[in-house]
């Protein structure tokens, strides 16, 4: 894997396909936003200093500007709060949030229509879902962050293609589901050897295919390439069931192989193992080694990339900040106590999601013994499962009939 200090252009160069993640970005108006475009301009995401704590500060000052004259439902709800704009980074928690729950029923936006280059939605047919249309700048910044995150944890590797196992949808261009588009984008941080997706399309939905899957397992691991398998782990945890019950031989892919899951279990709680359990099975069923396996977190409400770190430590990055909130006051916690997660970031200028409550349970720690020096946070899962529906509860559906 690439570990060297090597220059985004420089990897641009040797993987073309991560030419859109390191493409110059400019704000909307840069007058108005200077510091955002300072703030996200910062290449490392781990960096931690008082000044970067000033520079997020008059960062979220510029954003919540931008916002108040853009959106008439931000300007109600900042007025009906009464606080006033950030002076330290010690007033980011007195901020008004909106909570994920309310883009599911309410589209709200600060750009043009004009100016929507990409529209994500959070679950498929049959559930409330949130749709967020993107400008050029928040969904390009979102894609930089993330591959400037897989970067400093060196799980780019521009020299040795891949072969991909993609837990997830097959490419569908009607399908805007939010994680299927991250899925496949994983695909990016390493060449393409070969890809088999293990939601196959059928020409009318997509349906689980885990024999499809298996096999595909089986001739990777009589191939050279390192194989990567990207996807819900849901799928994972479902196709190593069925290579067990099979009676399929352990197998030992090749060295430099890795596993990338995200979105969690949603509607297969029932069938849920914890992460450390899922890790073991992995090695034991295919070979790759604990700090190979990584989950990731995010939504489409808030899309910045929270990648595990090789000790399994989701860190905030230096582009945004988490809070956890009790749930019953939704006062503000201190490090150790579990509540509901608000992330807080000032890179989005399509809506006013700068600063979002989300439906999920989670612990925020302070810098750990892994060696990098932002706070991070586990996730312990989702409050009101049954009306908080996301693309895995509709991916996981497809589980129901295999």
């Amino acid at each position: 894997m690439t570990t060297a200090v090597i220059s985004d252009s420089d990897l641009a160069c040797q993987l073309p396909s991560l030419t859109k993640y390191f493409r110059p970005l400019t704000v909307p108006v840069s007058g108005e936003l200077e510091h955002v475009q300072h703030l996200c301009d910062v290449s490392d995401p781990f960096r931690t200093s008082e000044d970067l704590d000033a520079l997020f500060t008059a960062a979220m000052r510029e954003i919540i500007t931008w916002h108040l004259p853009r959106s008439a439902f931000y300007n109600r709800m900042w007025t009906d709060a009464g606080r006033p704009m950030p002076d330290s980074i010690r007033d980011i928690s007195a901020l008004p949030f909106v909570h994920a729950n309310f883009l599911k029923r309410h589209a709200i936006s600060s750009v043009p229509d004009s100016d929507v280059v990409l529209r994500l939605t959070s679950s498929g047919t049959g559930g409330e879902h949130t749709e967020i249309g993107f400008d050029d700048w928040s969904i390009g910044s979102a894609q930089r962050m993330d591959a400037w995150t897989i970067k400093a944890l060196g799980l780019i590797d521009t020299e040795r293609p891949a072969n991909y196992l993609i837990c997830g949808y097959e490419p569908e261009p009607r399908l805007r589901v939010g994680a299927a588009h991250g899925l496949n984008e994983l695909c990016d941080f390493a060449p393409v050897a070969s890809a088999v997706h293990a939601l196959r399309n059928t020409g009318k939905g997509h349906e689980f295919d885990p024999m499809g899957s298996i096999d595909a397992l089986l001739e990777f691991a009589q191939r050279q390439e390192p194989v990567r398998i990207v996807g819900f782990p849901a799928f994972v945890h479902a196709v190593l069931e069925r290579m067990s019950t099979m009676g399929v031989t352990p197998l030992q892919l090749p060295e430099g192989s890795l596993v990338l899951t995200g979105g969690g279990w949603k509607g297969q709680a029932d069938r849920a193992i914890g992460k450390a359990e899922l890790r073991a099975l992995i090695q034991e069923r295919l070979g790759i080694p604990d700090q190979q396996v990584r989950d990731c977190y995010g939504s489409v409400e808030h899309c910045l990339p929270y990648i595990e770190c090789a000790e399994h430590h989701f860190h905030v990055p230096v582009w945004s900040r988490c809070i956890v909130r009790d749930v019953a006051t939704l006062r503000p916690l201190p490090y150790g106590a579990t509540g509901y997660l608000q992330f807080v970031s000032p890179y989005m200028t399509a809506l006013p999601a700068h600063s979002i409550l989300m439906a999920d349970l989670g612990t925020l720690h302070p810098a750990g013994t892994c060696g990098i020096g932002t706070p991070w946070f586990e996730v312990h899962g989702r409050a009101g499962v049954r009306r908080n529906r996301s693309c895995a509860v509709t991916a996981a559906e497809l589980l129901e009939n295999s």
